[in-house]
């Protein structure tokens, strides 16, 4: 946790909750964040929220995670990480875009319901965004939890950078906006009933895609544990490229899955 300790905390609030599709809210914050710098195209922060039952925020911007685990149960805050949507540091503003699902967590339990003057705190920024020096190209793979980071990524690349998109969602009817000047290929795969985090079609798609082409492709996801973990290993054994350029982050775990949800080193 000593890293974790160095992690800034801050304290802000709700001033807008939008229904920017069927299965996102955008929450935007504003307030206490004069502190907050933004470190990667997919920056992204744990949203604490107030313990269950209560509207209060019982923490400081001192907050550290060493603090969590001597608060009592009922002072205890709740939350999730979310990317960093968009940061508008002469209004002081943040979006996070939330994806509603099932079963709920604390964070798209209390997104439909989230009103202007809700407390809340971001802990954070974090990244896992690292492309090599000589990156050309870059594969994004991602289920609807990574799309914001997608989303963010899309917006801040060179816009001569070739890019491809793997991207599963529930159905055609799920399908998103995403940034697509330049050299952009997008591909929707979808799960037509299937549960999320139950099907192979990412490491599918990614197998049958061209091979990268070159040696100078940096590849990241975002989506459920095992099938992170699955193209993680297709990239660094079959495809060979280097542990450098692949950064795939698990970003949910489906119920069922019980194992360590990835291996850096796989």
């Amino acid at each position: 946790m000593a890293d974790y300790d160095t992690i800034p905390t801050h304290l802000t609030e709700v001033i807008a909750a939008t229904r920017i599709s069927e299965s996102f809210v955008r929450i935007t914050f504003a307030g206490g964040l004069d502190r907050f710098r933004p470190i990667g195209p997919d920056a992204f922060v744990y949203v604490l929220l107030p313990p269950p039952g209560r509207v209060d925020l019982p923490i400081e911007t001192s907050f550290r995670w060493t603090d969590y685990y001597a608060m009592a149960e009922p002072d205890r805050p709740v939350g999730a990480y979310y990317t960093v949507r968009s940061f508008r540091a002469d209004a002081g503003e943040l979006d996070c875009d939330i994806y509603l699902h099932e079963p709920a967590g604390h964070g798209s339990r209390w997104a439909p319901h989230a009103k202007s003057g809700d407390l809340a705190a971001l802990w954070g920024p974090r990244s896992a965004w690292h492309p090599p020096v000589g990156t050309t190209d870059w594969l994004l793979v991602a289920d609807e939890t990574g799309l914001p980071a997608v989303a963010a990524v899309l917006e801040h690349r060179p816009i001569d950078t070739p890019v491809r998109v793997i991207a599963e969602v529930a159905s055609a009817c799920a399908h998103v906006p995403l940034p697509s000047d330049g050299p952009v290929d997008i591909e929707w795969l979808h799960r037509d009933g299937r549960d999320a985090g139950t099907t192979s079609l990412l490491v599918d798609a990614v197998r049958a895609a061209a091979p990268p082409p070159s040696s100078t492709t940096y590849a990241w996801g975002g989506a459920e544990s095992r099938a992170m973990t699955a193209v993680r290993r297709y990239l660094r054994h079959e495809a060979g490229l280097t542990k450098e350029q692949v950064s795939m982050t698990p970003y949910w775990r489906h119920a069922s899955h019980t194992e360590h949800p990835i291996n850096a080193d796989d």
